[in-house]
């Protein structure tokens, strides 16, 4: 038997009762890097090797499981015995065998004597390194490609919301997109739009689904530090660096560390601060006041904005290059007026979730086309402003005159129905295909029944209009 593991070329060797090596083929060598002279009468405990080699060659039958394996084969004889398969295989990793890291199989097979005794056993080495890199290669694609669909399921669960964020229109459909590929990154951003548009709302859903959810969202208002205590709050200070300070502060990136620090009005801030911060943002490091010790920064930079910062740096009011370390990946939210086909169901969610009572819900047609006669200069702020006084007056309250006249009637529950006057009031789904027979047949009027221009103006595809013309009967 011993001339047979010779001459083959898979990698054996065999053991003794004793646990030492009674035999050591030259494809073992040649794995291994050890030669027989080296590992003959040697076992698991010779500690000089252990020493040299850093790694241990078990006997391969694996110590727990010595005594089960002599119980499963005592008293058979080799013409009898029935090997189990897989019995005692094993894989195991080897920083340094040969000269490599190794992962390697391991196949024992007990060895009888002449009187069916079990003597030894032969143990099979094969090297599965390459396998095993790829099994984890592909394990790791997987669950990268798991999370990503977990993510992407749980961003299109329901295609009118993106964690607080309210909106189909194709707008709004491109701006959860944005959200997406931004949080798959590690860049700053910087999201523009007008007072009231949900800009931290955004800020807030990248942190939320990027690789930093585990850690701080820290919002900072810009507009509202004073100028004498900006590096103070951003930096931080040590104990005795100014009068009144008694102990040591952490500032918003020592706060923020590992997460998200989210600069809403940015433009507000001066030349001098922008300086400050392009520093720590291009890993300059920042030390706290009255400190000499300089702190590595390691947050993600979220601007936000309703200026245009361009004209900013034009006009010597932003520098250019903390102009261009921030705004990396914009994101544009369109104000509340350019998206009104989203009003309906921003004010369903609105009143479904702060009218507890459901004394007003659903909402009734009437109210819905005043909401969407309205310009909202607020934007969904002044919205949310304007149900929350409906909620409570009963009625709507809008801070200018809308379009139509004001909505000011009071209404009974009657089995989950509003009645007016003795009149059922449209529910909410026949309420939001009027309205959007009314806009889509006036945008297309105003536009000559221009289809494309439509298209563009109503913020949705020419292949949607085409789809909404038809659904609801428009001619």
């Amino acid at each position: 038997m011993l001339n047979i593991l010779e001459c083959t070329p898979i990698a054996q060797f065999a053991i003794g009762m004793d646990h030492k090596i009674t035999h050591w083929n030259r494809a073992c060598k040649l794995l291994t890097g050890l030669s027989a002279a080296e590992m003959l009468g040697t076992d698991r405990q010779w500690e000089p090797f252990y020493d040299k080699k850093r790694i241990v060659l078990a006997d391969l039958i694996i110590e727990n499981d010595f005594n089960q394996f002599l119980q499963i084969y005592e008293g058979k004889s080799a013409a009898k015995s029935k090997i189990v398969p897989n019995a005692w295989e094993a894989t195991d990793f080897f920083p340094n065998m040969g000269g490599k890291q190794r992962h390697i199989y391991f196949l024992a097979a007990p060895i009888f004597d002449n009187k069916g005794n079990i003597s030894g056993a032969v143990t099979t080495l094969q090297d599965i390194t390459e396998q095993k890199r790829l099994e984890m290669a592909i394990k790791k694609e997987s669950e990268l490609l798991h999370q990503e669909n977990l993510t992407l399921k749980s961003s299109i669960k329901e295609r009118f919301k993106f964690n607080n964020i309210i909106g189909k229109s194709q707008a709004m459909q491109n701006v959860y997109e944005m959200i997406l590929k931004t949080a798959a990154t590690n860049v700053n951003a910087i999201i523009y739009g007008e007072s009231g548009t949900g800009k931290e709302l955004v800020a807030r859903a990248i942190h939320d689904v990027s690789g930093r959810h585990n850690k701080k969202f820290l919002p900072v208002n810009c507009a509202a530090i004073p100028e004498t205590l900006i590096e103070n709050e951003f930096f931080g200070h040590k104990k005795g660096a100014f009068t009144g300070a008694d102990t040591d502060k952490e500032g918003y990136f020592d706060k923020a560390r590992g997460g998200t620090l989210f600069l809403d009005e940015v433009g507000e801030l001066d030349l001098n601060i922008q300086a400050k911060l392009l520093r720590t943002i291009e890993g300059g490091g920042y030390s706290p006041v009255g400190s000499t010790k300089v702190k590595k920064s390691d947050v993600r930079i979220i601007a936000a904005t309703n200026r245009d910062l361009e004209e900013q740096v034009k006009k010597g009011l932003m520098r250019k290059d903390f102009f261009y370390r921030i705004h990396i990946i914009p994101i544009h939210l369109p104000p509340l007026r350019d998206r009104k086909g989203d009003i309906p169901l921003i004010a369903d969610y609105f009143l479904q979730t702060h009218d507890k009572d459901k004394k007003l819900y659903p909402v009734p047609g009437k109210v819905i086309e005043a909401l969407c006669n309205y310009d909202w200069p607020g934007n969904v702020r002044e919205l949310q402003n304007v149900l929350l006084r409906y909620l409570t007056l009963k009625r709507l309250d809008f801070m200018k005159t809308p379009s139509i006249e004001s909505f000011d009637q009071n209404y009974t529950s009657n089995e989950n129905q509003f009645v007016q006057t003795g009149r059922k009031i449209q529910d909410l789904q026949s309420a939001i295909k009027d309205f959007e027979k009314k806009l889509i047949a006036r945008t297309l009027e105003q536009n000559q029944w221009h289809r494309e221009k439509a298209a563009s103006v109503l913020g949705i595809s020419r292949r949607t209009l085409f789809r909404k013309i038809k659904e609801l009967g428009i001619k």
